[in-house]
């Protein structure tokens, strides 16, 4: 059997369906279905039980995808030592961002990156915090905020204030509250502030998945919200009133964490990257 097709059974594992497999493998579906029974006629037994809904492993199907992990795991290995002796800063590397960080720090990043290292490809997630580190095993690093990933390195890059944001000439009872979805302690922090800021109960009725739709909602005047220092940056401040979110005495801030293993500093790529975004001007701001 080739590597693709061992790296076909893990996928398969993972997916639980063939649509879904074909979706990460950027092929048909019936391709993969083609393939997979190339695959276990090979083996002389079924792997997969198809239904409608899933895939369902059979007992020695669980012992020959267990083999096909092993595989795909000892090449990429073996491609990553290749790639760190050669000392070249080229190959891949593959980042997941939290949405924040994706809009606002990565693009200068990547640009500066990228022209130093023309010859890397790279690879970028964006999603929440929670998404990125529910699949950190699919990164070589990732760059986080409020949280740190368990059994990696986490080094602190940034810790923003926050500010509430509310729009010039308009009437406070006239706007919504916006509400960022974050972790529930964030959002508790946020509460406290609002309802004793205004003495007033804490009831958001905007909800949004993106901190960006936040600040793009304030430009069309429709509500008031808190944002990260990081999100103020391009914002015409002359038709907003700021005031800093305050947790008791102290600022309510937020950290932003690059989070990597040790293992991964072998790679030019990924150790040239790393040097980049701690030598960034994100440092500079602490």
């Amino acid at each position: 059997m080739k590597v693709d097709d061992y790296r076909l059974l893990a996928t398969l594992s993972e997916a639980k369906t063939l649509r879904k497999a074909a979706e990460k493998l950027y092929i048909s579906q019936p391709a993969v279905s083609q393939r997979l029974k190339s695959i276990e006629d090979e083996w002389g037994v079924q792997i997969f039980i198809r239904t409608k809904k899933a895939l369902y492993t059979t007992g020695v199907g669980e012992r020959i995808i267990a083999h096909a992990k092993k595989v795909v795991d000892e090449e990429r290995l073996v491609k990553d030592y290749i790639a760190a002796n050669e000392g070249a800063v080229e190959g891949k590397i593959s980042i997941g961002v939290s949405s924040l960080i994706g809009y606002t720090i990565l693009p200068d990043i990547l640009a500066k990156y990228l022209s130093d290292f023309p010859n890397v490809n790279v690879k970028i997630d964006v999603g929440s915090t929670k998404e990125i580190i529910a699949n950190q095993g699919d990164y070589h690093l990732s760059i986080i905020r409020g949280s740190r990933v368990l059994n990696k390195e986490n080094e602190l890059l940034y810790s923003d204030k926050h500010y509430l944001v509310t729009p010039k000439d308009v009437e406070l009872e006239d706007l919504a509250v916006i509400e960022f979805q974050a972790d529930p302690d964030y959002i508790t922090h946020i509460k406290n502030y609002f309802e004793a800021r205004f003495n007033i109960k804490y009831e958001p009725q905007i909800f949004v998945d993106q901190i960006t739709t936040c600040r793009e909602l304030l430009r069309k005047k429709v509500g008031i919200t808190v944002l990260p220092e990081l999100v103020l940056d391009g914002l015409d401040l002359d038709n907003y009133h700021i005031e800093e979110v305050l947790v008791g005495d102290k600022p309510l801030t937020r950290d932003t964490y690059i989070s990597y293993d040790k293992s991964v500093l072998m790679l030019p790529q990924v150790e040239s990257f790393i040097d980049l975004i701690k030598k960034d001007s994100i440092i500079s701001r602490n």
